[in-house]
Formats: structure tokens, C-alpha cells, sequence
């Protein structure tokens, strides 16, 4: 009776997995859209950024920061919508691993390799790779643009019959 019940509620659980990919990749989503959005629209904001690209010894830091706030945008609104969603999480697990290697791995000063990994893990950057790695094995969910054209390209009405 208690296996039943653990399997039944199991079985429901995995009917319901759209719901936490969907979250993730629309939350995701709106973090980046609004950080890029914020350094390509507020002045203020992009030359912090292009400090941060100087500071960094980023090439063409000028290019690079608009660059940056351009995929942080771009790929947001797509994770978003659920657009391209596997290149979208390259494109931003991407940014995300430039930025830990060149700016954040730097703001680590702790003693010991214990230390070190448990501030490295707390890295918000280190975060965001995680969750677009994992977006990018589980996909978009039923939910978005993706599986909408996906079901439109194997439907009998695309092939002609």
C-alpha cells in the first residue's frame, strides 16, 4: 500500500516537471535580461562595466562590454521566451565562465583549498553555470517557443499530408 502510494506519488511528481524547468529557465531569464538590459541602457552602468573590462585586461574593452551586456540581454529575453534555448545557455554559461576566470576567481583570498572552494562555490557567477547546465540537459520545457516549433515541424500539416 505504501509503495503504491510512493510510486503514484512519484509518477505525479514527474508529470509535474515541467513546472521547476520552466521556472528556472524564465527566472533565469529575467536576471540576465534585466542585469544586460541595465548595462546597455543606463550610462552609468556600461562604464562600470567597461571599468570592470579594463580592470580585467578584457581586449577592446569598449566592444567587450557592449558585447557582454548584448548576450546578457539577448539571451535572457530568449531564455525568456524559451527561443534557442541551448544556445542561449552556452552563450551565458560562456559570459558566466569569463567573468568567474578573469574577475571573480581574482576576489577570492582565502587560506587553505577548503576555504577556497566553499568561496568559490558562493561565486553567484558559479551559480548561474550550474543552472544553465542544467537548462541546458533538461531543455525548455513544453512551455516555450522551442517545443512550440519543434511540434510544428513533426506535425502531419508540416510534412504535407
Amino acid at each position: 500500500m505504501i509503495e503504491h502510494a510512493i510510486q503514484s506519488t512519484l509518477a505525479k511528481l514527474g508529470a509535474a516537471e515541467w513546472i521547476p524547468v520552466t521556472a528556472v529557465r524564465v527566472l533565469t531569464g529575467i536576471f540576465f535580461s534585466i542585469s544586460g538590459g541595465t548595462k546597455l541602457f543606463v550610462p552609468s552602468h556600461f562604464s562600470e562595466m567597461r571599468r570592470t573590462m579594463i580592470q580585467s585586461h578584457i581586449p577592446f574593452p569598449h566592444a567587450s562590454a557592449l558585447f557582454v551586456s548584448l548576450v546578457e540581454f539577448a539571451c535572457g529575453g530568449g531564455l525568456v521566451l524559451g527561443l534557442l534555448t541551448p544556445l542561449c545557455t552556452v552563450m551565458l554559461m560562456g559570459d558566466m565562465i569569463v567573468a568567474i576566470l578573469t574577475n571573480r576567481i581574482g576576489s577570492i583570498h582565502a587560506s587553505g583549498f577548503q576555504a577556497w572552494l566553499d568561496d568559490f562555490l558562493y561565486l553567484p557567477e558559479v551559480l548561474y553555470v550550474l543552472i544553465l547546465f542544467s537548462l541546458l540537459f533538461s531543455g525548455p520545457g513544453p512551455y516555450s517557443l522551442d517545443s512550440m516549433m519543434a511540434r510544428w515541424r513533426v506535425s502531419p500539416a508540416s510534412r504535407g499530408h
